[in-house]
């Protein structure tokens, strides 16, 4: 195979867990030979945003450090930036309060709040639809790793599949997650999660991380964003992120989880944590961390 400069991407639809219009499914192949069965795969939530990313780090990795072959496959909506704030925002969360609506304000409206909820319905048509769809189009991963990477409301979503059925995916990447949404009611999962963890035969390993930048008010907000800064100022406060993700981790251990690595990228804000995740986060899950 000849040395690659770019990755490689093919793409297909799947109709959309709701009924209603059609995912775009974007695949790129491993930039290097891969064994002939039990390919690893990344599959990337935000795909419209993280794909291009997830499948040239893989390339990269792949092809000068001798980092494991693997497929990676995200998830998109071919929408413009504004549609898309919303239609992550209805896939990757839970239904979320009128009260904990209102106390987002402008960027409720921006990210489309009121629309969300449907993480229950997201997390199957990954496992039961999506999975099998790629391992009929690509047959070499059918047994491999499923490895599943989320960043911000995609870091909330990977947070409640994890809790909801540790078993759905071999590794979670979760990455700067949201979980103040819904003023912080993913926790409210972790009992039941203790209970379901201590019913594996094989615990998933987990990555969770945060900048730890996170936390420092912004002096300004994007034009056209609809936000004010005494809101986005607020919203950071509330959020908590770096704390968060630290207690968050701490929880995970308290249930349980012995394969955990947590860190705050120490020069990282919210958006360029999302890189470092994805090759930190990537080596862990593949246990290459030694």
């Amino acid at each position: 195979m000849a040395f690659s400069v770019r990755a490689s991407l093919e793409q297909f639809t799947l109709p959309h867990p709701s009924g209603e219009g059609r995912l775009t499914i974007s695949v790129a192949a491993p930039a290097v030979p891969a064994p002939d069965a039990a390919v690893p795969v990344l599959t990337v939530v935000d795909g419209d945003m993280l794909f291009g990313l997830a499948a040239e780090t893989a390339r990269a990795v792949s092809s000068v450090a001798s980092f494991p072959a693997h497929y990676v496959v995200g998830i998109g909506y071919d929408a413009n930036y504004a549609e898309f704030l919303k239609r992550r925002t209805a896939d990757l969360t839970s239904p979320i309060s009128a009260d904990a609506l209102a106390s987002l304000g402008g960027i409720g409206d921006a990210i489309g709040g009121a629309q969300g909820g449907g993480a229950d319905a997201f997390l199957p048509f990954l496992t039961e639809t999506l999975r099998p769809a790629i391992a009929e189009r690509y047959p070499v991963t059918a047994s491999g790793p499923q490895i599943l990477y989320g960043h911000s409301l995609g870091g909330l979503f990977a947070a409640h599949a994890l809790l909801a059925r540790p078993d759905s995916f071999d590794a979670f990447i979760v990455s700067s997650p949201s979980l103040w949404w819904n003023d912080f009611a993913i926790l409210g999962e972790l009992p039941g999660f203790k209970e379901r963890l201590a019913a594996l035969s094989r615990q998933p390993r987990i990555f969770v991380d945060v900048g730890a930048r996170e936390q420092d008010l912004p002096a300004s907000v994007p034009e056209g964003l609809g936000v004010t800064l005494e809101e986005a100022q607020a919203q950071i406060r509330n959020a908590r992120m770096v704390d968060a993700a630290r207690e968050f981790a701490d929880a995970l251990r308290g249930a349980g989880v012995t394969a955990l690595h947590h860190i705050a990228f120490a020069h990282d804000d919210h958006v360029s944590a999302a890189p470092a995740a994805l090759l930190h986060g990537m080596r862990f899950a593949l246990g290459r961390d030694h």
